[in-house]
């Protein structure tokens, strides 16, 4: 069924049912169309087109990956994409390696200054990891600590922590340096406490303490069966990660949940077998959590899928939410009062909430 935009939320609907019983919404069917980097407010660098779209659970941004002085927010007054001046981007393109916990990280391309921002608006130099420049790859950041932690590639695989201010320029804390004792991490998350990634390769699995971020254990070792992970997140609460094999030329990819500790891994009932350039793929990149529905939300193509538990899921089809081949959703976001975006390669699918 179609989803009627004035009759949208919550109270609406418990209201018009007398305000008895459990608030149950349906899964919508939406009108999906396409944005460009004009619609966030952008004018064109180059042929550089690709907009990313995050949310740090207060504000949410597009960033055009382009070296440009500007960021666009999204303002909760005036409900539409705004263009704010951010000298930052003059000296590099801007690359978000983390968005949560109310709290944006980023990196200027080729630079090895770590910026922050907690609304989208105001951007701060919040420190420097030195000698990281261009390689920095992936962070986290746990507010109740004041902590965040930033891995980069190199041939001895660092990782750089700091509970400084994240408005403050200070030198972030390097430890690894000798190969051995801190893993180079391709994903990251921060959940309940600690900082859980997936280490370079994909094999294998740790976590610290965002009290002690320099020391890493290893939860989920590699196995025998060549398991790979991707994409490891902490959505309300739940560990989402993406798990595959190859195995006789095919891809075998599971959607999983983890335990709190990052210790063990529950499949759900999501799958996919094929191509990892694939939007039936069930990423973690692109699932969110839905306050008003009380679910879990995960887009795929040419489908929304629901769950209460993260473990098991049901989907609704979505007419015209399709990409060409090998051309992936990288990050979902929800604006309330406004709608999901989407992001695609050179625009962001956008449909009215």
């Amino acid at each position: 069924m179609s989803y009627e935009r004035n009759f949208n939320n919550t109270v609406a609907i418990w209201t018009a049912f007398g305000g008895r019983g459990s608030i149950i919404l349906p899964t919508p069917t939406l009108n999906w169309q396409k944005k460009y980097y004009s619609d966030f407010g952008y004018t064109q660098y180059g042929s550089e087109t690709q907009i990313d779209v995050h949310d740090n659970g207060n504000a949410q941004i597009a960033v055009y990956h382009a070296k440009t002085p500007y960021m666009s927010y999204f303002d909760q007054t005036t409900k539409q994409w705004t263009v704010v001046s951010v000298s930052w981007w003059s000296y590099g393109a801007p690359v978000i390696l983390w968005a949560g916990d109310g709290v944006f990280l980023a990196k200027i391309t080729g630079l090895a200054n770590i910026i922050a921002s907690f609304d989208g608006i105001t951007w701060y130099n919040a420190g420097y990891c030195q000698g990281a420049q261009n390689s920095m790859t992936t962070g986290a950041y746990d507010t109740s600590r004041g902590s965040g932690v930033v891995s980069w590639w190199y041939y001895k695989s660092p990782v750089y922590y700091s509970f400084d201010s994240l408005m403050d320029r200070t030198a972030w804390t390097l430890v690894g340096a000798d190969g051995t004792s801190v893993p180079i991490f391709s994903y990251m998350t921060a959940h309940q406490g600690n900082f859980i990634g997936i280490v370079g390769g994909d094999k294998s699995i740790a976590i610290a303490s965002s009290a002690t971020p320099g020391s890493w254990t290893t939860t989920i070792p590699e196995d025998l069966n060549e398991t790979h992970y991707m994409y490891i997140r902490s959505i309300n609460n739940k560990l989402f990660v993406m798990k595959y094999r190859y195995v006789s030329g095919v891809f075998h990819v599971k959607l999983c949940v983890m335990n709190d500790n990052a210790t063990e891994i529950t499949e759900t009932n999501l799958s996919h077998v094929g191509d990892l350039a694939d939007n039936r793929i069930p990423n973690p990149q692109n699932i969110i959590w839905m306050q008003d529905w009380g679910k879990y939300a995960l887009f795929m193509e040419s489908m929304l899928y629901v769950s209460v538990d993260g473990l098991t899921w049901e989907g609704v089809e979505q007419p015209g939410f399709t990409t060409t081949n090998s051309d992936t959703f990288g990050g979902a976001i929800y604006v309330p009062g406004d709608g999901f975006y989407v992001k695609a390669s050179g625009y962001v699918y956008y449909a009215q909430y």
